[in-house]
């Protein structure tokens, strides 16, 4: 991993968000990609299998909340943003 320190006078807590950020960007594109490649059921796979998967990524979601201990409204949050992400993985699949 890249190690932050200061640049050009910028402090080590603003690099560090930024850097945080940029890698969270990479993150969502990497799990848009494989999740919309786990979903595809254009050919081989089946509506049922892409059922099964989004509702598996949504209890597990569910499960992590409650095993770190996330409030309700950090819950709901994480909730909200899986089905987010399964919501338009489904649309870059099907943009119809």
């Amino acid at each position: 991993m890249g190690e932050t320190s200061k640049r050009d006078g910028a402090d080590a807590d603003g690099l560090l968000r930024a850097d945080l950020e940029a890698r969270m960007v990479v993150l969502e594109i990497v799990s848009m990609t494989a999740l919309a490649l786990a979903l595809d059921t254009s050919e081989n796979g089946s509506p049922e299998q892409a059922r099964g998967i989004a509702e598996l990524i949504q209890d597990t979601v569910r499960q992590r909340c409650r095993e770190v201990g996330l409030s309700d409204k950090d819950q709901k949050s994480a909730n909200a943003y899986a089905d987010e992400l399964l919501s338009t993985a489904l649309v870059s699949l099907y943009p119809d």
